[in-house]
């Protein structure tokens, strides 16, 4: 069913195509796959962006004073401090999570 249904379509586009010009078939087309990007960027930021469930938050709490918390980004080199964790997560830059470098202070 969904091949004669896809075949019809073609068909359609095909006719409307050499009719009216490409361009009224190429456009939808093109409209369609830039809203699914969108959609789909999106979706990752809001997943990403979700906040713990209340049976897994922990609460803030000043990080020790014998040791340094720092995050850092691979893509760029950007660092930062951790003064009060919220949660375990490491926060995002540049599209992906920071890695987590802990010092020692004697």
């Amino acid at each position: 069913m969904r091949w004669i249904l896809l075949a019809v379509i073609a068909a359609v586009a095909g006719i409307v195509g050499v009719n009216f010009g490409w361009q009224w078939v190429l456009a939808p087309l093109l409209a369609a796959a830039l809203l699914r990007w969108l959609l789909t960027s999106l979706r990752a930021l809001v997943h990403d962006a979700k906040q713990l469930d209340d049976d897994q938050a922990t609460p803030a709490a000043p990080v020790s004073s014998d040791e340094r918390t720092l995050f850092w980004c691979e893509e760029c080199g950007t660092e930062v401090l951790l003064l009060i964790r919220g949660t375990d997560r490491a926060p995002s830059h540049c599209g992906q999570r920071m890695n987590e470098r802990t010092e020692i202070l004697s």
